[in-house]
């Protein structure tokens, strides 16, 4: 297994990981990236759109692994971890996400997104201003076979290497593709990509930002 995170950009906290990965089953390694050990790109990517690469196609830099976890550096790893994102893995499934916290459809998230936007959020505008997450969004449910009722958190997620058995194309090829094209807001993308590659997925039965084993940096973010 392999875990994946990536920190970008100034004032960005590492992962922070307080306990031992391991398992009788797997053997697990870790990709860290920061601006010392990769390209900065920075003439060419935000460090935005530059984290969606390991993100999302760390697997063709490292082949190999049955699974590969991602999480977001805002995150601290705890006793349970492992235990808990492997819950299913002897279960017939190609990816393992979380369901978003507070909405529950891409259509949701648009209009916090543009409330936010509407009413001046710093946060919200530094990300989204002059993404096109409107065209993106309306491209998505104009496909009359997409049924818009599901969100998923992108802070951690995993993936066994059925996945990207198509290392040409498959759902994360098309994912940074969709993050290239429209916007960064990579929770608008997934769960449309979920459904036009017919990905055979499982919600972790945990929230996300309220758990005992990852412990979200909020402070990060205001």
């Amino acid at each position: 297994m392999l875990l994946i995170t990536a920190a970008f950009g100034e004032n960005i906290k590492e992962l922070s990981i307080e306990t031992t990965l391991s398992n009788q089953d797997y053997s697990f390694y870790q990709a860290c990236y920061n601006d010392t050990n990769i390209h900065s790109r920075v003439n060419s990517l935000h460090p935005r759109l530059k984290g969606k690469i390991p993100k999302m196609m760390c697997w063709l830099q490292a082949p190999g692994f049955d699974y590969y976890i991602w999480v977001d550096s805002t995150f601290t790893i705890l006793d349970g971890f492992v235990d808990n994102m492997m819950e299913f893995v002897d279960e017939d499934y190609d990816l393992f996400l979380f369901a978003h916290t507070k909405r529950n459809s891409i259509k949701d998230e648009l209009d916090y997104i543009n409330l936010k936007m509407s009413q001046g959020v710093k946060y919200i505008n530094d990300r989204y201003d002059g993404e096109l997450i409107n065209e993106q969004v309306q491209l998505y449910l104009s496909d009359e076979t997409f049924i818009d009722n599901s969100l998923f958190a992108g802070g951690c997620f995993m993936y066994s290497n059925r996945l990207i058995q198509n290392r040409d194309y498959n759902l994360m090829t098309d994912w940074l593709l969709h993050n290239t094209l429209y916007s960064i807001q990579d929770q608008l993308s997934m769960p449309y990509l979920i459904h036009k590659h017919q990905i055979k997925y499982k919600v972790y039965p945990h929230i996300l930002m309220k758990n005992n084993f990852l412990v979200h940096d909020f402070g990060m973010f205001f």
